[in-house]
This record gives C-alpha cells, structure tokens and sequence, in this order.
C-alpha cells in the first residue's frame, strides 16, 4: 500500500476567497501568495490516481481563526466519507483556543482519524504552553496521533519556515509520551540529533514525514533518518500540492533505500499507525 502522509486540501470557496482570507491570516497569505496552487478534493485523488497512490493523509490548511477550522473539518469529514477507500482526514484545530478540546472530540465523532498540520507560527501558540495540554488529553483518549509543522534552525529563510526547532519539538514531545507524535518536515532536523542517546530513544517513538525535504535537503537525509531513528518511523509525505510524489521515489533511490526500507516509508508505517 502506498500512502502519501501529507497533503492539503481545501474546498472550492476556499481558493475562491484567497484574497480575503488572506487579510485576516498573514501565515496563509505568505504561503498561498500568487499564484501558488490550492487543490481540492477532487484534483488530490486526480494526483493520486496519476502517481499510483492508494491512500493520503489529508490535512486542511493551521487557521488560528475557530470559525474556519470548524468549516475546514466539516468538508474533510465530508470528503473522507466520499472517498472513504482513498482519503484519510486529520482535524484543523488551534490547540490553545477555549474550545479545543471539545472540538477534537466532536471531530472524532465526525470520524476524522488525527489533528493536523498543527502550526505553532500560524496559529499563535508555543508547545511550551500548558494551555494545550487539554487538547493534547482530549487527543490521546480519543487516539487521534498529532502531526506537527517543524522547522530547521539553520539554512535558508523562505515561505513556511518556521520556529518550531528540534530542542522545542524534543522538549514537548517528552512533557507527552503518550501522544502519537509525527514531525512533519524531518521533524526540523530533530533526527540528526539522535546520535545522542536520549535523543535516539525518544525519536524512536515518533515519527518523521518528508514533506518538501527535497527543497532543502540531499537525498542523502533519509538514509540518515532510517538508520538512527528506523525505517518504520519515515512517512512518505509529498506536501501535494506544493510537490508530487516522484521526485521523492527518485530520492529514494538515490539514498539507497532496499525494498524492505522503501515499503516502510512508502506506506507501510503509515498503515500501521493508522491500523489502515
């Protein structure tokens, strides 16, 4: 099974008022300026048929506003149900507003299987904030894993770039053992850190998504990560509709993945986190 852990998508409304839900949310309007392209539903499974992939983990876009979340969990409730064999939804929800909590709940009552892309940048909050810890609870009983927007330290500033670095992501993922925890983007790097002891044991306990690693890093990285941390915590996320999935099975290939490793991250850790 070939499962793409990161995607966004968005309904049709939204790409039609980009401009005015930009005014209101600086992180969107940084990361969709221009041209850049917002995917619906449709043209996500369109993408997926063309690249031979069976199933993607969908996530909506970190709003900070409630009202936007709350609409943005009711169409990938929606779709999720429409194209119930293909599309996997995670929750848009800001973990320190009042409401978090229930919100997680009621969208798992919706049947949404996590919460995600949580984004501490563009939705105002830090994880060393105990005012999340209700929602990180409310998550945990629910069995709903996080994936969480990281950030590396060093290099390059460009749209997306964010705060959210290795030491912060370690320090929350230690104060929450009990959350399912993926670190979208290589976790910022937090695996290059597990030549450390302490850090090698908690990495392997989370998990580690691709998503637009190619835009920073040599295909090199993902040897890398599965040697330290294992294969079964890399996830093969694209960031569709930012990239598609063969420059990444060309990464792969190059960094010398054997078929037993490319199984992993190409679905089979995904479908076992998920029990898909």
């Amino acid at each position: 099974m070939i499962v793409d852990s990161h995607v966004h998508i968005l309904p049709e409304r939204v790409r039609d008022a980009r401009a005015e839900i930009a005014l209101g949310d600086p992180w969107f309007a940084v990361c969709h300026q221009g041209d850049r392209v917002i995917a619906t539903a449709e043209e996500l499974v369109d993408a997926m048929d063309e690249a031979e992939i069976d199933r993607a983990i969908c996530f909506a876009w970190p709003f900070a506003d409630a009202a936007l979340s709350a609409d943005a969990n009711d169409h990938l409730a929606e779709v999720q149900r429409r194209y119930a064999d293909r599309l996997i939804a995670f929750a848009t929800v800001n973990p320190t507003a009042p409401d978090a909590a229930r919100e997680i709940q009621r969208c798992a009552r919706l049947g949404l299987r996590g919460v995600g892309e949580l984004n501490c940048d563009a939705q105002g909050f830090s994880l060393d904030d105990p005012d999340i810890d209700a929602a990180v609870a409310a998550s945990v009983a629910a069995g709903l894993p996080w994936t969480l927007h990281c950030s590396e330290p060093v290099g390059r500033e460009y749209p997306g770039k964010g705060t959210t670095t290795p030491d912060k992501v370690a320090r929350f993922a230690m104060r929450h053992p009990d959350l399912l925890l993926i670190c979208a983007h290589l976790g910022g790097g937090l695996p290059f850190f597990a030549h450390m002891p302490e850090i090698a044991e908690l990495c392997r306990r989370l998990w580690f998504d691709t998503a637009a690693a190619p835009f920073l890093y040599e295909p090199s990285v993902y040897r890398e990560v599965v040697d330290r941390c294992g294969a079964d915590r890399l996830l093969f996320g694209s960031d569709f509709p930012l990239l598609t999935a063969d420059r990444y099975r060309r990464a792969f290939d190059a960094a010398g993945l054997d078929a037993s490793e490319r199984g992993l991250v190409m679905g089979d850790a995904a479908a076992a986190l998920l029990a898909l």
